[in-house]
């Protein structure tokens, strides 16, 4: 199974010209999204869950550069094409969703919660996010922040 998913916050960030992490997000994306294995396979997913609440966000007219809905859809369509694997809910994923939510304390967490289970139950071990913080009650996720200078 791949290693690591991309979060929402990085998708966003690519495509979002206006956002102050435009031009790291996308030389990121642009760099994984062009490694393969000798087999040709990625070495990073996207969860159904991140690309949902990508069209969400992207389109929000709230944002200084918000996208249309069709543009957003055929961004989607455009990273399905690519051939990354789609991370998708487990039946065992409610169970999961359930017990991860034990180790936190706020109803704020519940779509980062939801995002781990499914990783979890996916088989998935790291996360590429902005948001390290948000993740890092689950032990068995590696998170890194690819923005944050080394």
């Amino acid at each position: 199974m791949t290693a690591f998913a991309i979060d929402t916050n990085l998708l966003v960030y690519a495509h979002n010209v206006a956002s102050e992490f435009h031009a790291g997000a996308k030389a990121f994306l642009e760099k994984v999204m062009n490694e393969r294995d000798e087999e040709g396979h990625l070495s990073v997913c996207l969860p159904v869950q991140v690309l949902l609440e990508f069209i969400h966000v992207v389109t929000w007219q709230r944002l200084q550069s918000p996208l249309s809905l069709s543009q957003a859809i055929q961004l989607v369509e455009d990273y399905v094409e690519t051939g990354i694997t789609i991370v998708h809910q487990h039946e065992t994923q409610l169970r999961t969703f359930l017990n991860l939510l034990n180790v936190t304390s706020t109803r704020k967490r519940v779509f980062d919660v939801a995002l781990a289970a499914m990783l979890k139950d996916n088989g998935v071990v790291g996360l590429y996010t902005a948001n390290v913080a948000d993740f890092e009650d689950f032990e068995f996720l590696e998170v890194i922040n690819p923005l944050r200078p080394e």
